[in-house]
Parts: structure tokens; C-alpha cells; sequence
């Protein structure tokens, strides 16, 4: 699917989901996620900001590892991708787009995230949330969705390599339901400056 189309669903849906996007690369970023997980480089992911960050189980069981662009070949290609993106957003929207922040997301089988909302009390930078899947040969029966819950109904969409989701950040409710298998992921942020 061309950025294009991208951008339009975004602003006709407020979500869009695209197979095989950077799909070629999704097994190296694969293999990066993979090693810093053997080699303990993920951390168990928490929820809230500054003083009211905690790690609460009943609400996430993911671990995550934050990205620089200026990392390996597939991270900078990735961020590159995500880059002409933000410009193609902003050129079409005026959303004011002016930095990207992503982590890799392992989430251990029986893993899920409860439903929610990517802003911030207080903190409402993040506009556009874009998820990368790096899961090889992914079956339906190994769960693992994205639910996004949308005005037209809820939409399960299954974690395979090189499909990404994206979506308005404040307007989508959403979930990641468990999986009988480790689930991987690039999650990001297209942000606007503070106010």
C-alpha cells in the first residue's frame, strides 16, 4: 500500500493496516529483538509517567527496549521508512509531526495488554501510534491480536511479520489479547512538540 493510501485511511478511518510493510527486513529486526532478549537488553515495560510509572501486571506483560535510529542497518532503515511517513502525514494532515519514538515489545506467551489509549494524562504529544510486526509464520490460532476498537466495530489484527498498524493515538481504544507464543513488535509514536 502506498504512503498515500496510508495517510488517507488515517484520515478517513483514524487507523490503517498495511501487510507486508518492510516486510524484506522484518527478519533481521527479528534477529536484533531476539538477540537483546537472550542477553537480558529488554526490561519489563511499566505504565504512567515519572512518579506514577510502575510495572502493573494485571495491565501489561510486555518488555521492551528503546531504539536509536542511529543503531544497526534494518533499526535506521526502519526509522528512515518511518520518517518519509511522518513527512507524507504532515504534508497531507498538518498534524505537526516533528519526532518518532519506538521500542522493540516481546511479549511472553499469555502476555496481554489491557485495553487503553496511547496519550498521557496531562501529555497528549503522542498523536500517531504505529505497531511493526516481526512474528515469522504466524498462525490465527496462536492469538496475539491488536484489537482496535473502532466506531465501525472491533478489528483483530493478527501480529504477522510485515504487517503494520497504525492510528490516532487519543481516539483508539485498543488491546493486545495473550498469544501462545512470543509476540514481536516494533511499537512507536509520531509526536508533536510540547505545549
Amino acid at each position: 500500500m502506498p504512503i498515500s493510501r496510508i495517510v488517507t485511511a488515517l484520515s478517513q478511518h483514524g487507523y490503517c493496516v498495511v501487510s507486508r510493510f518492510f516486510f524484506a527486513e522484518s527478519a533481521e529486526l527479528r534477529a536484533t529483538l531476539l538477540q537483546a532478549w537472550q542477553t537480558g537488553g529488554l526490561t519489563r515495560a511499566a505504565v504512567g509517567q515519572g512518579p506514577a510509572r510502575q510495572v502493573r501486571d494485571a495491565v501489561r506483560g510486555d518488555y521492551v527496549r528503546w531504539l536509536e535510529p542511529s543503531a544497526d542497518p534494518a533499526i535506521q532503515s526502519y526509522f528512515q521508512a518511518m520518517e518519509t511517513l511522518r513527512v507524507a502525514i504532515n504534508r497531507e494532515l498538518f498534524m505537526g509531526l516533528f519526532d518518532y519514538e519506538a521500542h522493540f515489545a516481546l511479549y511472553p506467551p499469555g502476555a496481554f495488554y489491557q485495553k487503553h489509549r496511547d496519550g498521557f494524562v496531562g501529555d497528549k504529544r503522542r498523536k500517531v501510534s504505529c505497531v511493526l510486526y516481526l512474528n515469522d509464520d504466524w498462525q490465527p490460532h496462536q492469538g496475539g491480536a491488536l484489537r482496535l476498537y473502532t466506531p465501525a466495530g472491533n478489528i483483530d489484527i493478527s501480529p504477522q511479520a510485515g504487517t503494520l498498524a497504525c492510528f490516532l493515538s487519543d481516539d483508539m481504544w485498543h488491546e493486545v489479547l495473550p498469544a501462545t507464543r512470543e509476540r514481536l513488535s516494533i511499537t512507536g509514536w509520531f509526536k508533536i512538540r510540547g505545549v
